[in-house]
């Protein structure tokens, strides 16, 4: 494990996926005590609602550069947690840094989570907010963990549908695969951050009875056509049980003919750069992958950077 993380996971309290009510509420207390990260200049968030079936709407929040205008490109965000927790708050700092040093609007969809909605509530409530949000400028889909397994769905509905068409994808530590194939879950299966038996719970708390047969919209691994798809951007850790679904998923969209880097990052946990940062790791990562954003919303998706 890279050095500037061990001392961090040392510290870090499991987190309980048994009971996801429970570590919702720890989480909240917890990001009530953060301290406060300055927040980049000539960015503004704006709270907003988006239509959704059955007289729903869904909550999001868009982070917008003070020279945006109808033809700045989106980026429509999916935080993580395992489908059952996690907030957009969380997210927040990221979101507002992406949008000032790329030129995007960053869109977060506060979608609902599992148990309580299971699939395919999540789903629903982040492609209606695709809907709402896509225009004639460039459009990527992205998150992390669960965040990036909802972004994979969302582009394999839109292509499924006739939806909105998809400029890149960037999926960081994807959570994707419900049948839990990937080797690196039998080779880390007490993983720090996230685990194998946490991913078992997760997926079923998500999946209910469909884990055992999951949709391609609910598992993208489960997917039997990976053709058409938009350009990916593909981050694994290394020492994250779900290293090998992300480097699967990234071998199966290019032998579908779909444009896609793979970076698989060795001695990090999952979630690396949301967990740490100021981590000399993190911070080359995130300039890595701001320049993705900024190449798939110029339109150069299956460039190499």
């Amino acid at each position: 494990m890279d050095p500037e993380f061990a001392e961090f996971l040392a510290a870090m309290p499991p987190l309980q996926f048994d009971d996801p009510a429970a570590q919702r509420e720890l989480s909240a207390k917890a990001r009530a005590e953060w301290p406060l990260v300055p927040w980049p200049a000539g960015v503004s968030r704006i709270g907003d609602e988006v239509p959704a079936a059955l007289d729903r709407s869904v909550p999001i929040r868009r982070y917008v550069p003070d020279d945006a205008d109808e033809s700045t490109p989106v980026v429509l965000w999916m935080h993580g947690g395992g489908y059952c927790i996690g907030h957009p708050d969380e997210d927040e700092v990221f979101c507002a840094r992406l949008a000032a040093d790329v030129g995007v609007v960053v869109v977060s969809v506060d979608y609902r989570l599992a148990p309580e909605d299971p699939y395919p509530a999540a789903l629903d409530d982040c492609y209606a907010a695709l809907q709402h949000v896509a225009a004639e400028v460039p459009l990527v889909v992205a998150g992390m963990s669960a965040g990036a397994g909802l972004a994979a769905a969302v582009a394999i509905r839109a292509r499924d549908d006739g939806g909105p068409a998809i400029d890149g994808q960037v999926l960081l530590c994807p959570f994707l695969d419900a049948t839990m194939r990937g080797a690196s879950l039998t080779e880390l299966p007490t993983a720090a951050v996230f685990s194998a038996a946490d991913a078992r719970r997760c997926w079923q708390h998500y999946l209910g009875s469909l884990v055992d047969a999951p949709p391609a919209t609910g598992s993208p691994a489960a997917a039997r056509d990976f053709g058409r798809l938009p350009p990916a951007y593909v981050l694994a850790a290394g020492e994250d049980c779900l290293r090998d679904e992300a480097v699967e998923y990234a071998r199966q969209l290019q032998a579908a003919g779909v444009p896609v880097e793979l970076h698989v990052v060795p001695g990090v946990p999952h979630a690396f750069t949301a967990l740490q940062p100021g981590a000399a790791i993190s911070r080359r990562i995130r300039r890595e992958v701001e320049g993705v954003f900024g190449r798939f919303t110029a339109g150069g998706g299956g460039q190499t950077p």
